[in-house]
């Protein structure tokens, strides 16, 4: 069963970010990515919502429990007076509950959210027929590999678009990802991390619904661009 049909593959897509996901299960879930264009998309869905958003996380209002753990490990216990007496205080223990709160939620939050990869353009996919030009870009460790048109680009309902590797020997074109869409961002198959460097080229291809059935590109090319900078 393909892994776009799995009912686990929301959980799929939060253990391979969380970096729980390992060994064969991470290698077939990367190839998924690649071939599954639904895949993909629920992968780039998680990556965003997993994003850290500080200023959502200072409204959250705290349980009862987190209270008590910041009482007790201030040990804010030493400091009660009489009632008549504790206006004052109640001011500056509210102060510094909310501060050490906002640091342990925001410190939580930056634990458990990955790492955005920073990227870099490394080349610009067009044509001469009037086709969106596309702007490719490579994460620092060659793993993620984006592609941002200038205007959104959907595939038709039985066509998927493929990207792939032209090497820059002149050896058959690899596949790099299946897409649904020319606005995405795809892990890079194992194969080819380290492959995607100057005087190799990029190009689109439109095929089939799930892509080539062939390995190799079946349908129209529409976009080819140069990979000039890595």
């Amino acid at each position: 069963m393909k892994l776009d049909q799995s009912p686990l593959l929301d959980a799929l897509c939060g253990e391979y970010l969380l970096g729980t996901l390992r060994g064969a299960a991470r290698a077939r879930f990367e190839r998924a990515c690649a071939e599954e264009p639904r895949v993909a998309l629920r992968l780039q869905h998680w990556q965003q919502v997993f994003t850290p958003q500080p200023s959502e996380a200072f409204r959250m209002q705290p349980a009862p429990r987190t209270w008590q753990r910041i009482a007790h490990d201030l040990d804010l216990r030493r400091y009660r007076q009489p009632w008549f007496a504790r206006v004052g205080l109640w001011r500056g223990w509210a102060l510094t509950a909310t501060a050490a709160l906002t640091v342990w939620l925001g410190a939580s939050l930056v634990e458990r959210a990955p790492v955005a990869p920073i990227m870099h353009p490394i080349a610009t996919l067009a044509s001469g027929e009037g086709a969106a030009p596309v702007v490719a870009s490579l994460s620092d460790d060659g793993r993620w590999l984006q592609l941002a048109p200038s205007r959104p680009v959907l595939a038709a309902s039985t066509q998927s678009y493929e990207l792939w590797l032209l090497p820059p020997d002149g050896s058959a074109p690899v596949s790099v990802a299946v897409l649904g869409q020319l606005s995405a961002q795809v892990p890079v198959p194992a194969p080819l991390v380290g492959r995607l460097h100057a005087g190799a080229r990029l190009a689109v291809s439109v095929e089939p619904a799930g892509g080539s059935p062939t390995g190799a590109p079946t349908g129209p090319v529409i976009l080819v661009g140069a990979i000039d900078a890595v």
